[in-house]
């Protein structure tokens, strides 16, 4: 469906992501690139610089010598956390926005994709190598980026929004929203993405992160990935506000992710901990 002018002229106004971002996000789905690679990007932007090293000596660190180049901070941070500071600073005003049409509170939208990252690069090591970790990570923190534009409209319509989704007659609360506004947060997203001039498989994910069978055939493995990091992320405290949970899951995961019980045990045990290792460094004073 085509997005209603007004939710559209939201998506078009937004500054495009920076240059130095759209290098990064490039240059990690490389699986050839190098530590230098990655400083090459982030030394050119002043502000990114200091924010990598202000997070690789926090306390959450416990490094014994001070780190005052970007060359020696990566690899302690790794690739992973260095696109989410990048992406972080360069879409503060999505990541950190209230999402009152979710009855969300500031942040919420940051700290469940920040998880839904983490989980997401756990789950990709069960893809029998069809799924790049880092590629998974960063999918995982853009997905819901179309939250941040769409709840504005969905603002006091929350209690309406749940009782639809729960009523049977949509199948979840993104045919809710669908129901009120005649779009929905992944439209949204996708339309972004376009937008921003993403690489295709990030907006396939933006796109059809709650219905991965829509996807296209070469990029289902990612799609899939991130739809059930979604979920790990949910389950394990950290959604967005009125939504969390009210998705369904879609069990053909299976076709593209080899995990058992005890294995996705494992990945929410491994994504908890590191998400809390994260929110330490990435906030600390």
């Amino acid at each position: 469906m085509a997005l209603p002018e007004r939710i559209l002229e939201s998506v078009r106004s937004l500054k495009p992501l920076p240059q130095n971002a759209m290098r990064l996000l490039e240059t990690v789905r490389d699986p050839s690139h190098t530590v230098q690679d990655i400083a090459r990007i982030v030394e050119t932007d002043a502000a990114l610089t200091g924010n990598i090293l202000r997070v690789v000596n926090s306390p959450a660190f416990g490094l014994r010598v001070e780190v005052t180049t970007v060359a020696r901070a990566i690899p302690f941070l790794g690739d992973r956390m260095t696109v989410g500071i990048a992406l972080n600073l360069c879409a503060s005003q999505l990541f950190n926005r209230s999402l009152e049409g979710y009855e969300g509170e500031k942040g919420s939208l940051w700290r469940h994709s920040m998880k839904t990252a983490i989980a997401s690069k756990e789950i990709a090591r069960y893809t029998d190598g069809r799924v790049n970790p880092d590629e998974a990570y960063t999918a995982g923190i853009l997905h819901d980026l179309g939250k941040s534009i769409i709840s504005q409209y969905l603002e006091g319509r929350t209690h309406e929004l749940v009782q639809t989704a729960e009523s049977g007659n949509v199948r979840d609360y993104l045919g809710a929203e669908s129901e009120t506004l005649g779009t929905d947060h992944s439209e949204v997203g996708a339309a972004l993405a376009v937008h921003w001039k993403l690489p295709p498989a990030l907006v396939e994910v933006l796109a059809h992160h709650h219905s991965p069978a829509q996807s296209s055939e070469p990029h289902l493995p990612l799609v899939y990935t991130v739809h059930l990091g979604d979920f790990v992320s949910m389950m394990g405290g950290a959604g967005t506000g009125s939504d969390t949970l009210l998705y369904r899951i879609d069990e053909n995961y299976k076709d593209y992710i080899s995990i058992s019980r005890q294995e996705l045990e494992l990945v929410f045990l491994h994504t908890e901990q590191e998400f809390e290792k994260t929110l330490s460094a990435m906030f600390a004073e």
